[in-house]
């Protein structure tokens, strides 16, 4: 993505008096203007986004703990780690004391 940047010197040409022959701006001077907006704003990614509009970002360390995109890579690797948020979990299909049959237990490990 680019950003724009002006292609020509206008303000040498703004400073000149009406009255003199270099303050005219050539068809030339614009379509360079132009064509350096054109390419700014064509590489840019709509507001809206779109599925063909690939977004990437890199993924962090594991136990990164920053304002950063959390890519679903790091996502699944603190998963699979058992970092959920909410402590590691031990699930049993054993029943513990109260509830019934079929219930799924966990435990908080501590």
């Amino acid at each position: 993505m680019a950003n724009y940047t002006i292609a020509v010197g206008w303000s040498g040409k703004d400073a000149l008096a009406d009255s003199v022959a270099g303050k005219v701006i050539s068809g030339a001077d614009f379509n360079t203007e132009f064509t350096a907006v054109q390419t700014a704003v064509n590489t840019k990614a709509d507001l809206a986004g779109s599925a063909s509009q690939a977004f990437s970002a890199t993924t962090a360390s594991a136990d990164t703990n920053t304002t950063q995109v959390a890519t679903t890579a790091y996502v699944q690797t603190e998963i699979g780690a058992g970092k959920n948020g909410h402590g590691d979990r031990t699930v049993s299909t054993s029943a513990a004391s109260g509830g019934s049959n079929g219930d799924i237990w966990y435990q908080v490990a501590s």
